[in-house]
């Protein structure tokens, strides 16, 4: 597209003449990123302070002109590269640490801080900050944030989803919002998080970081075959162990990486595993001694630990080097990023190995197993048209089949432009008009990295799923038939409302599954807290929600319980306007498309009724922190404009709540 002179002149007063580009060199630099997509800006400006992203949207905005957040593109999907054009956003001049509180437990960064910066930064104060993806020596904690990276510590840490407190975000039309774990309500933090930059930028965050670990080991264990390897993993899983770390490789990877690294990794073997325990030393012998049992159990060859901080930092630099060891076997490296539930890992490597043996396509395999996520490394010439087709179609094929093992398209990486279409593979019409909903609600002029993550004419490609006829269907189709303003409850324990019309959860009082091979529960939201005690206390496992008054869907939409969120993996909901949803499973990570978890959690129906939640549960007692005294939920500027397009019809009545 055209910018227009005035425009030019404008960003060059406001961030100075030597910070707008526009020549080709620059326009060809910031047009990709780490995946096959090659497109070409119209003007790149460096944003040389974090007061300036305001304006600079404020102008865009009011003359239509799309923008792409950029900073060291090391994303593998394409979501930073510039599909209309536009002006590309370079953050990474933004790399201040503004402040570290070890006391409180948090740093305040700005956008362009490399992840790694910000490590070394907390080491001498004895602290970290728990994601640690590959690419930590490259990657941009705004980076993080856009695409809700995680890394080899996910397994027991989270994501970043996980370990941001608070973030100064610039919604597309350069209004300034302060979002909070502390606010009351809805998590829109969670919900921008891993969004890609399509709802905003983030101009200043505040992370997490957390006492580093006095005690650490850290084993090796090969394998004879990759399907023994990956079988340990689903048996770790199933006896409720949580590693630091569950890494997995397979010998294509081995011998590819030694031979670049030397990491001491031995190349005659089909598998291996790195293993990671941090934990009090009683508790880490106790973990060791099962971790063993089950490896041997699964023919390892044998079970060595690193004895010293060199040999365990050199297992750690050949996991971290994986990727640009392979680049060394081709000029090009597509990477895949699907995620299954850990019981399904065994199948779904079945499948992926299948599918890379039928398409003749060389890989190396790649597993952050204790997530169920793993990489295939497709290694290619993208100047052979030929090849390079058959690599997209294979990488495809496998996301398909992660699909179909009851996972996702994305764990980490986010799905940008290349993993598009196959949203429409993954998610249901419903659940994919939603996605589009948010993103037409935050931004109504479509400026915000346009054309990503939701599939264009998805309406036509998607399943259409019916919601489950109960009455609660039966009750919300009245309201909708006849325009009654409603409320949503639970066993009304918290709200307390009188409201003549309610839409209450008390008949959905099923417990659905217990999954003791991935330690997760499936609920309806009915279910009371006392029933769910009840029922996995007599299966010996255990929830982090206390027992007392009120639902399962009630403590998850109260918002009193925040540090219920991570646990929930999978939500299903119907909407305001009788649409019904569904988003995650029994995955531990899910980073396609905006965090439906997030939007509805806390909310207090005010978004919609959340009809199901599986969540996680563990084999030992965890602490239960206390419950927030209840307040009724308030919504900013943001969350005013995602409840106008949920609720279209203005049925659910908000004199109760704000």
């Amino acid at each position: 597209m055209q910018i227009p002179p005035i425009v030019l002149s404008t960003l060059e007063k406001l961030v100075g003449a030597e910070n707008v580009l526009t020549d080709k060199a620059s326009l060809l630099l910031n047009g990709y990123d780490c995946s096959l997509s090659r497109m070409q800006p119209d003007a790149v400006v460096c944003v040389p302070s974090a007061d300036k992203i305001s304006p600079i949207l404020s102008l865009l905005s009011s003359y239509k002109i799309p923008f792409v957040p950029r900073a060291s593109a090391t994303n593998h999907a394409g979501s930073c590269a510039p599909a209309r054009g536009g002006v590309v956003l370079n953050l990474t001049p933004l790399n201040r640490i503004l402040q570290i509180s070890t006391q409180e437990q948090f740093a305040w960064v700005e956008p362009g801080v490399i992840t790694a910066q910000l490590q070394e930064a907390l080491e001498p104060l004895g602290f970290f900050y728990a994601p640690d993806p590959a690419s930590e020596r490259v990657c941009t904690l705004g980076g993080n944030v856009a695409q809700n990276a995680s890394g080899a510590r996910c397994m027991k840490y989270g994501g970043t989803l996980e370990h941001i407190l608070a973030a100064e975000i610039i919604l597309p039309s350069g209004k300034k919002l302060m979002l909070s774990r502390q606010a009351f309500g809805p998590d829109l933090l969670g919900l921008f998080i891993g969004s890609e930059g399509t709802l905003g930028i983030a101009s200043k965050i505040q992370v997490k970081i957390l006492p580093i670990a006095t005690h650490i080991e850290t084993f090796l264990v090969p394998f004879p075959s990759l399907e023994t390897c990956v079988q340990t993993v689903s048996d770790l899983a199933a006896q409720g162990i949580i590693p630091r770390c569950v890494e997995a490789m397979d010998q294509r990877t081995i011998q590819t990486i030694e031979g670049f690294v030397q990491a001491g990794y031995p190349t005659d073997v089909a598998a291996l595993l790195i293993l990671e325990l941090d934990a009090r030393p009683e508790e880490i012998k106790k973990q060791k001694i099962v971790l063993e049992k089950i490896c041997q159990q699964n023919s390892a060859r044998s079970f060595s630990q690193a004895t010293t901080p060199k040999q365990r930092a050199k297992l750690w630099l050949g996991r971290k080097a994986a990727y640009a060891a392979m680049a060394r076997l081709s000029p090009n490296v597509m990477v895949g990023d699907g995620t299954v539930p850990r019981s399904e890992l065994p199948r779904a490597l079945q499948k992926v190995r299948q599918i890379l043996q039928d398409n003749q396509v060389d890989a190396g395999l790649l597993f952050h197993a204790g997530d169920g996520n793993f990489h295939p490394h497709l290694i290619f010439d993208e100047r052979n048209r030929t090849e390079t087709k058959r690599v997209s179609h294979t990488l495809r094929q496998i996301l398909q089949a992660c699909v179909d093992c009851q996972g996702t398209i994305s764990g980490e990486h986010g799905i940008g432009i290349e993993k598009r279409a196959l949203m429409a593979y993954q998610y249901d019409a419903d659940t994919l008009e939603l996605f589009a909903k948010i993103k037409q609600a935050t931004d109504p002029q479509n400026l915000a990295n346009p054309l990503k993550i939701i599939p264009l004419n998805f309406r036509e490609k998607a399943q259409k799923i019916a919601p489950p006829d109960t009455p609660c269907l039966q009750k919300l189709t009245y309201f909708i038939e006849n325009k009654k303003p409603f409320v949503i409850v639970g066993s009304n324990s918290r709200l307390k409302t009188t409201h003549s019309n309610q839409l209450s959860s008390r008949a959905l009082n099923r417990i659905l599954d217990i999954d003791l091979q991935n330690y997760t529960v499936t609920a309806q939201a009915g279910v009371s807290l006392h029933a769910l005690q009840t029922a996995l206390f007599s299966r010996k496992v255990y929830h982090t929600l206390p027992t007392g008054a009120g639902t399962l869907g009630g403590a998850f939409s109260s918002g009193q319980f925040p540090h219920f969120y991570s646990q929930v993996t999978g939500i299903a909901a119907l909407l305001p306007d009788g649409s019904y949803v569904r988003y995650g499973g029994k995955l531990t990570k899910n980073a396609a498309g905006y965090n439906l978890i997030r939007l509805f959690a806390g909310a207090q129906g005010l978004f919609g009724f959340v009809t199901e939640l599986t969540f996680k549960v563990y084999a030992n007692p965890q602490p239960i922190p206390d419950a927030r005294p209840f307040q009724k939920a308030s919504l900013n500027d943001w969350g005013q404009q995602l409840m106008g397009a949920l609720d279209p019809y203005h049925l659910i009545d908000c004199k109760e709540f704000l």
